[in-house]
């Protein structure tokens, strides 16, 4: 198998965005192969009569839907690329964003930091250092993958669906906070403990 065909199975089966420095390593390649052959798979792709299609993204490559066939996979996509449990804390993030990660840990519990991890991998949430911990915000990518103008109509149509409720422990009950537009105080933000979201091996 080629360089380039290893690399396209890479991509294709991570179903993700990859650095290019994560894919030579995994491949044991040089950077600058390996960037070569995601140059020339992109170039293949270009030529074919495909749906699919190879994207760049500063150091991030990743195998997509061409736009143009977007919408017959719109409705199923999020099923298949993200689980359960983590579409209810994206569900937590639109209807309180901007929030502090340290608030989605709280009532989602410490498997929240692989959630936000996955949907900031998924380029639905981006994420800014603020004070000791970090705000989430929902970026233009979310808006457009679901067709939602602005927040204020998001949470509209949240407003008709069924909540999501957040799991507690069993010592306390947490409730997921209202939506509030107004920036988190950073006087407040200093008594929150130190955190990292795990790194990508």
């Amino acid at each position: 198998m080629s360089l380039k065909q290893q690399v396209e199975a890479l991509l294709f089966s991570s179903g993700r965005k990859m650095l290019v420095e994560e894919l030579a390593t995994i491949l044991k390649a040089q950077k600058q192969s390996v960037l070569e052959a995601l140059r020339l798979l992109q170039s293949d792709y270009k030529g074919k009569e495909t749906a699919l299609m190879i994207i760049e993204e500063g150091d991030n490559w990743k195998i997509t839907v061409r736009e143009e066939h977007m919408h017959l996979v719109r409705s199923i996509i999020v099923e298949t690329e993200l689980p359960k449990a983590v579409l209810e804390t994206l569900a937590i993030i639109a209807w309180r964003a901007p929030i502090l990660q340290s608030d989605i840990i709280r009532i989602r519990n410490n498997k929240a930091y692989e959630h936000i991890q996955m949907l900031e991998d998924s380029d639905f949430v981006a994420r800014e250092k603020y004070g000791r911990s970090f705000k989430l915000k929902l970026t233009p990518k979310f808006f457009e993958y679901f067709d939602v103008d602005n927040l204020n109509k998001l949470r509209e149509q949240m407003q008709q669906q069924p909540k999501v409720e957040a799991p507690t422990q069993p010592e306390q009950n947490v409730e997921i906070p209202q939506p509030n537009n107004a920036e988190p105080n950073p006087a407040n933000v200093q008594a929150e403990p130190e955190e990292q979201l795990p790194k990508s091996e």
